[in-house]
């Protein structure tokens, strides 16, 4: 079984040194991802899970005004998503 031990962490880019026992066989490097990244990630989950839920509403033959006031929220937060996503506005996923 492989070890890893952190030897430098700019912020950016984690370095490890990687041991098996105590014999050293090479480095690893892990890009941190920055907070527009983790965001959109987050965003595009979100939207994924959004086609799901649309398509049961769709599915649905009749509907509750409560059903509806709920669906147009959930379309409307979508709709912010989107244009988070396509914007590239990204600081936040406020409203998605």
């Amino acid at each position: 079984m492989s070890t890893r031990v952190l030897i430098s962490d700019d912020g950016i880019v984690r370095r490890y040194q990687v041991f098996d026992g105590t014999k050293q066989i090479g480095t690893d490097v892990e890009i941190i991802p920055t907070l527009e990244q983790v965001n959109a990630a987050t965003i595009r989950s979100r939207l994924l899970q959004a086609l799901a839920a649309n398509a049961a509403h769709l599915a649905k033959t009749t509907t509750t005004n409560a059903e509806n006031t709920a669906h147009l929220r959930r379309v409307t937060q979508e709709l912010s998503a989107l244009i988070r996503l396509m914007l590239e506005l990204l600081d936040t996923t406020d409203g998605t």
